[in-house]
């Protein structure tokens, strides 16, 4: 009962945007629900690869090692996109954004996190529907974007559109 009581008040004090409040940003940042899809689909990608390929520690030691593990999986995401005719361009922002992140959340940690973890969190970011929670909406629209700086619009126009 407790713990109950205490999970409710972590939620009382999130800040969440109404629907209407959700539509605005959506329209003020030009998103667009099929990329957002689009985008939710690579990351989901991308968690699997690190996941399903990761050999732990004791293979991946060094700095050396975790970027080119990274760096292999991000590559393999691209490479399949590029094989549907959807391409990337200028990728360093958001190759260095997830870096980031799974070096902190997946590589230094002791013991990482489940894929299924993985997958939940991210989608709840890239979910859109009414009550969201603040933080997690401008964290989507923060990797919209750096998505949609890397998209090569001219070819994905056809296909998204």
């Amino acid at each position: 009962m407790k713990n109950k009581v205490a999970l409710e008040e972590i939620r009382n004090d999130k800040e969440f945007y109404n629907e209407y409040q959700i539509m605005k940003q959506l329209k003020t940042n030009n998103i667009i629900k099929e990329r957002v899809e689009l985008y939710r689909d690579f990351v989901v990608n991308l968690i699997h690869y690190l996941h399903s390929t990761y050999l732990g520690k004791e293979y991946i030691k060094t700095e050396e090692d975790v970027k080119g593990h990274f760096n292999w999986a991000f590559n393999k995401v691209i490479s399949e996109y590029e094989n549907e005719g959807i391409v990337f361009n200028d990728t360093k922002e958001l190759r260095t954004y997830f870096y980031n992140y799974f070096h902190v959340r997946f590589y230094e940690v002791e013991n990482a996190p489940s894929i299924k973890t993985f997958l939940g969190f991210w989608d709840e970011i890239f979910l859109v529907k009414p009550n969201k929670e603040k933080t997690l909406l401008n964290a989507l629209i923060e990797i919209y974007k750096l998505f949609d700086g890397s998209l090569n619009r001219k070819n994905i126009l056809e296909k998204i559109l």
